[in-house]
């Protein structure tokens, strides 16, 4: 691998991979569910909302997620 990418990746890694990282931001909506099925739907309506600030994005994913009564995948069968 190229050295400069590696050093380019570690300090990503350094910078990101950290419970710190995740409180404030939106990755921090699909943590809060243990369902693999209730994980990914959280993730791709965070992905879909992660434009602008981040705490805006992280209100308006928590409201959907609270419409749909925190169980998005249930959500998504019976609806």
């Amino acid at each position: 691998m190229n050295e400069k990418l590696k050093d380019f990746l570690d300090k990503k890694v350094e910078a990101y991979n950290r419970p710190s990282f995740i409180l404030p931001d939106p990755i921090s909506i699909p943590h809060r569910f243990t369902q693999q099925q209730d994980i990914e739907i959280a993730a791709f309506f965070a992905a879909v909302f992660a434009w602008g600030a981040r705490p805006i994005i992280i209100n308006k994913t928590t409201e959907l997620m609270h419409l749909m009564s925190n169980a998005p995948y249930r959500f998504c069968l019976d609806h």
